[in-house]
């Protein structure tokens, strides 16, 4: 296990050491060992730091999972730099907007993810001196000055691990997220925040070198970002596939390829069992289920449980962005017993439940949760104001859900504080009426929200992706919501979707269902 003042990079090392003739990524037909990865890590850090850059400096990387994220990811580090993750489905000014902010020095990229855009992306950014990529198109029009190093000029750089002198309280990633006002905020976070997180995150879901992870979660996402570093660190495979559009080709190359791992958000799975006979198909090898970003509907946590009874563990986890990735978990064993529960701190994270005020609530007393351990971020990139909304001057992190602790101290959420919706006299979680319509058979999805009115002040309205030839409709819906929420909180409208907006981990957008159409 790493020591804790290890820089991040030698989870990489210690797998190319130990595993080196192992394979560690495969994607499509395609695949590499361990030793390839690194190799090519150490020729894009030393191409790196021959041109100059510091320890610290930001390096925009942008590109779909797959080896030229990994060993971008890796190399960067290795030279001494810092991840600026970057996520494809922007567009290119929210690219150009992001390397502006975080001061970029250089941008790892590939030409399928820039396609005619990098001219965009690289324009009026003159801290932007370089451009690493794996084929230049001639079409592409870029600023005086900024150089563009392609494939060829880093298969020629040394394939020696480069001497950097980086250390656990170096800067090693910038994960954008939404702050309060919705604008990205840059998640800082040292060597030893991500190396803390995965050690974590490893003592309890414990993985093994001959694992097979399965993933179809982007590495730009903090949830993606731990399954590479938790696998990485026992040199264990990492089985990558991008078509999560066909869900039923994902399955087959869990299928195929012999997954033992499975890692998805509430959405992934809702969309496997709806669309595909992942419930019921005979997977022999998948043992391990993970879920987290965002809470599950109890009603959906059953039906994967009942399904892969006695075949795979499932494991519901939580966790923030700011606090590299994972908070909690709940043991399987005890899954049916504390249901709807995100569960207790993992090892090394302490959770909380305070009031306004900062005291301890009490048992089954609604507060916020709070958590502290050494994976919590250190701020905000550049924005003091916006860090001390989130962090104590102790430095726990207020993570802005609602929830209360049972007897044993497991923690049971009620809502993000500012998704309460306040109709009337009344507040009202979007997370349980939510829950409520989830029970309901031929539901696939749902988001909660509330909505402008006059009377009221906010309304609430539910939009439902129903599960395809179900015949579900609003008076189905409304009829189970009788028997089961107050009046006042039934949905003033429902409406009946082919799809939710969701970013590119699936997290559902509920900022883009508040929008005006």
């Amino acid at each position: 296990m790493e020591p804790a003042a290890a820089p991040l990079h030698r989870l990489l090392e210690g797998a190319a050491d130990r595993r080196g003739a192992a394979v560690g990524l495969v994607h499509g037909q395609q695949s590499w060992t361990w030793a390839q990865v690194e190799e090519r890590a150490n020729r894009l850090a030393n191409l790196l730091a021959g041109r100059g850059l510091e320890v610290g400096d930001r390096v925009g990387l942008l590109a779909d999972n797959g080896l030229g994220y990994v060993a971008g990811f890796f190399g960067i580090l290795k030279a001494g730099g810092c991840v600026v993750a970057l996520n494809g489905a922007n567009r290119a000014e929210s690219h150009r907007r992001l390397l502006a902010d975080s001061g970029a020095r250089a941008l790892v990229t590939e030409a399928a993810q820039v396609r005619r855009d990098l001219p965009l992306v690289t324009a009026d950014l003159p801290g932007l001196e370089r451009v690493i990529v794996d084929r230049v198109s001639p079409q592409w029009d870029l600023p005086a000055g900024l150089q563009v190093h392609a494939a060829a000029e880093v298969e020629a750089s040394s394939s020696a691990r480069p001497a950097v002198p980086v250390g656990g309280d170096d800067l090693a990633a910038i994960l954008y997220t939404s702050g309060s006002t919705g604008v990205p905020r840059g998640v800082t976070l040292l060597h030893r925040n991500l190396a803390a997180n995965t050690r974590q995150i490893r003592a309890y879901l414990d993985p093994q070198p001959e694992d097979r992870q399965m993933v179809v979660l982007p590495f730009h996402y903090s949830y993606g970002k731990s399954l590479l570093l938790t696998h990485t660190a026992v040199g264990a495979c990492l089985v990558i596939d991008n078509r999560f559009a066909y869900p039923s080709a994902v399955v087959d190359t869990m299928a195929a390829q012999r997954a033992t791992t499975f890692a998805g958000v509430p959405s992934t799975y809702a969309i496997l069992a709806s669309r595909t006979d992942f419930l019921t198909r005979t997977l022999p090898d998948l043992r391990t289920l993970t879920q987290a970003g965002g809470g599950m509907a109890p009603a959906l946590v059953r039906r994967i449980r009942d399904a892969f009874a006695g075949r795979a563990r499932l494991f519901v986890m939580y966790g923030q962005t700011e606090a590299c990735a994972r908070l909690s978990w709940v043991p399987p064993e005890r899954l049916e017993e504390k249901l709807g529960s995100i569960g207790v701190g993992i090892p090394g994270v302490e959770l909380l439940v305070r009031r306004e005020d900062g005291s301890d609530c009490a048992v089954d007393e609604v507060g916020q949760v709070v958590a502290r351990g050494g994976n919590i971020m250190q701020g905000y990139w550049n924005d003091p104001a916006e860090t001390a909304l989130v962090l104590t001057p102790d430095g726990d992190l207020l993570t802005g859900d609602l929830g209360r602790r049972d007897a044993e101290g497991y923690i049971y959420l009620v809502d993000r504080i500012k998704n309460m919706i306040k109709a009337g006299a009344n507040r009202v979680s979007a997370k349980e009426v939510e829950d409520a319509i989830a029970e309901v058979q031929g539901v696939e999805q749902v988001c909660v929200i509330g909505v402008p009115d006059e009377l009221l002040g906010e309304a609430i309205e539910a939009h439902v992706v129903p599960v395809p030839g179900s015949g579900l409709t609003e008076k189905a819906i409304l009829a189970h919501l009788r028997d089961t929420l107050a009046l006042f909180k039934l949905p003033r409208m429902i409406h009946f979707r082919e799809n939710l907006p969701k970013n590119s981990s699936g997290k559902i957008l509920k900022s883009a269902l508040r929008k005006p159409n």
